[in-house]
């Protein structure tokens, strides 16, 4: 009777085993293929790749579409207002932007509130007290626009040519000569 118990309750088990092993595996394989859609779903930023569009609100409350721009050139800086090269590197784009026979437009996105960045309220007043002009700043403040630029340093350059196609990424600044070569060798 034991014996018959015990090789009842050993098969049983095994039996559990089995069936748990075959239910994990099911599982992973769901995971795996749940992580292969999502991965698919983000698209590869790279040169000769679409500009992913965006609509953010400039300094002075306007809304900013990317799109908006289309059939122009597009400089497109990520930065923070915590970051030295980035603020070591806005003179040098203060004077690009100043340029009236420019064939490209400047914008720079900035993610308030987020990782650091001043808030809202407070960026406003830190940009005009640093003296910079002339350069966009639009607010990402959910961060959305930074994930989709797979932003990974600032600060980021981006120079898009007038089809909306990404022409050149430049992690960390790009000096104004490179820019306007890179823009001059765009459609």
């Amino acid at each position: 009777m034991k014996k018959t118990i015990y090789f009842g309750l050993s098969f049983l088990s095994i039996f559990l085993l089995i069936a748990c092993g075959k239910e994990e595996k099911k599982s992973s394989q769901e995971n795996q293929t749940t992580q292969a859609q999502q991965q698919a779903t983000v698209k590869q930023i790279a040169v000769g790749a679409e500009a992913p569009d965006f609509t953010l609100q400039s300094m002075d409350g306007k809304e900013v579409k990317l799109s908006d721009f289309k059939g122009k050139k597009i400089y497109l800086k990520f930065w923070a207002s915590w970051c030295g090269p980035c603020k070591k590197s806005m003179p040098e784009l203060m004077e690009l932007a100043a340029k009236e026979d420019r064939d490209f437009e400047i914008l720079s996105v900035i993610a308030p509130g987020l990782q650091g960045e001043k808030t809202i309220d407070q960026f406003p007043k830190w940009y005009e007290e640093q003296g910079y002009k002339d350069i966009p700043v639009l607010y990402d403040t959910k961060g959305t626009t930074f994930q989709a630029y797979q932003i990974r340093s600032i600060p980021t350059e981006f120079l898009i040519d007038s089809q909306g196609k990404i022409g050149k990424i430049q992690l960390g600044a790009i000096s104004n000569a490179d820019a306007e070569k890179a823009f001059a060798e765009m459609e």
